[in-house]
């Protein structure tokens, strides 16, 4: 098969500052051709396709040509698109949250059973590199069974408007983490801290279905411009730390164990951010799925969970 037979064909929906700053670029990085944009406004984006103004003209025009369809809106507008994208028949990979609400995302689950059509999430940490290879470890016998998981994002303030937006944009990526690799978490206690003038701090304690514990720590009382994520593993006698999301590091009960980060002097793919965090990943693992009916890796029923999630450590406090 050629290079040009492996890439699938897709419609961009969304033209937004995220979009042009990441997925954009990340969609360059992925086997994906761009065959078709739209937004609500003209030349929203850079004129690399026919452009429309709406997702409707979009999918009424171009959808013969289209194997799928990639959407980044805010939050409130995805039950509206991705609904309309699964009903032309398309498989759609959406920016995270992809709803606003958990009830939003069980209707979601519905479409696309109906429609028999895919709907991944761009949960980007788990095509991480170093997440990648956290995985891949704590499959090995001798890590053991996971006991423990600790999970810090953090980052500064002033970036959104309210309390519910910061959750399921920017937390929500550690709650999805800690689900990837502990499975699923069936009980919580919340300590939550409300600095006023849109700064919070959160402390949670988790339980798993498995019976292992978890801590997670977040907020946006730190800077955004230095270190941020950390997250530590356990097993039995074994541990793993992914710092910062680039370096990784793998500790066994004696000896060296290994360590890894990459090599940012070399200009190539495997050392760029959009590699790093784990953005063109998810876009190459989408077109896998289009393209050769691989199993998703993360969909909107993750999606659903973490929102759940969201919703329950919240509690009253959400706003």
């Amino acid at each position: 098969m050629s290079a040009l037979a492996k890439r699938i064909r897709v419609g961009l929906i969304g033209a937004g500052r995220h979009c042009q700053a990441t997925i954009l670029p990340a969609l360059r990085m992925a086997p994906i051709d761009v065959v078709a944009t739209c937004s609500r406004h003209p030349l929203g984006v850079p004129q690399l396709a026919p452009h429309y103004i709406g997702h409707e003209q979009m999918l009424t025009a171009a959808a013969d040509r289209l194997d799928a369809c990639v959407v980044v809106l805010p939050a409130p507008e995805y039950p509206r698109v991705l609904g309309d994208v699964l009903a032309h028949g398309l498989p759609v990979w959406s920016e995270k949250p992809a709803a606003a609400t958990a009830a939003e995302a069980r209707l979601l689950e519905r479409a696309a059973r109906q429609a028999g059509k895919p709907l991944l999430v761009g949960f980007n940490k788990r095509f991480a590199t170093a997440y990648q290879m956290s995985k891949e470890a704590m499959g090995r016998p001798a890590f053991g069974r996971p006991t423990s998981f600790f999970g810090k994002f953090m980052m500064g303030g002033g970036h959104y408007a309210n309390e519910r937006d910061y959750l399921i944009d920017n937390p929500i990526h550690m709650i999805d983490l800690a689900r990837h690799f502990m499975g699923e978490i069936t009980r919580m206690q919340v300590e939550r801290a409300d600095l006023n003038h849109g700064q919070w701090s959160y402390g949670v304690a988790l339980r798993f279905a498995s019976g292992a514990t978890g801590v997670l720590q977040f907020g946006n009382t730190q800077s955004w411009h230095q270190h941020n994520e950390f997250v530590e593993i356990t097993g039995v006698g074994h541990a793993i730390t992914v710092d910062n999301v680039v370096r990784y590091r793998y500790r066994p009960e004696e000896g060296p164990g290994e360590y890894w980060e990459p090599n940012f002097t070399v200009p190539v793919d495997r050392n760029h951010s959009l590699v790093l965090t784990g953005y063109a990943g998810q876009l190459s693992h989408f077109a896998d799925v289009v393209r050769d009916g691989v199993a998703p890796m993360v969909t909107i029923t993750d999606a659903r969970r973490a929102l759940e999630l969201v919703e329950e450590l919240c509690g009253s406090n959400l706003h």
